[in-house]
């Protein structure tokens, strides 16, 4: 078992399912950002968490491009690819995790939140 810590970009958007016993898993996706051979390169890791911890990162609404620092046991899964042959996948079990900065809303989302904030032009004193 390895032990990794890693700050990453959430890669799609987080989610909640449950087994069929009823324990909760968190799936998700990160890209990790790093060099190699004076090259920018991401690599993208596959992130689950289970239980208790499951569910109050899904309480925790986060978002694809949320930076966030985890902490879990780093697993390698080998499974046949759809197109035929063997591929590898890199696994994140976490143990913990923190938001370090939420993405930006789309600008749409922001624009319809203002709105709520404030009444009605009519409504104003002036």
């Amino acid at each position: 078992m390895k032990v990794a810590a890693a700050k990453a970009y959430l890669a799609r958007k987080p989610d909640l399912v449950y087994t069929d016993k009823g324990t909760a898993i968190w799936k998700t996706a990160v890209a990790v950002q790093g060099r190699e051979r004076g090259k920018d390169e991401s690599l993208f890791v596959e992130v689950l968490a289970f239980g208790g911890l499951a569910e109050a990162l899904a309480e925790a609404d986060l978002k694809k491009g949320d930076l966030v620092q985890m902490e879990g046991r780093l697993q390698t899964e080998t499974y046949e690819a759809k197109e035929g042959g063997k591929k590898t996948r890199l696994t994140l079990v976490l143990d913990g995790l923190a938001v370090v900065v939420r993405a930006k809303k789309a600008e749409g989302e922001a624009k319809e939140e203002a709105e709520e904030d404030f009444p009605p032009p009519e409504a104003l004193p002036f």
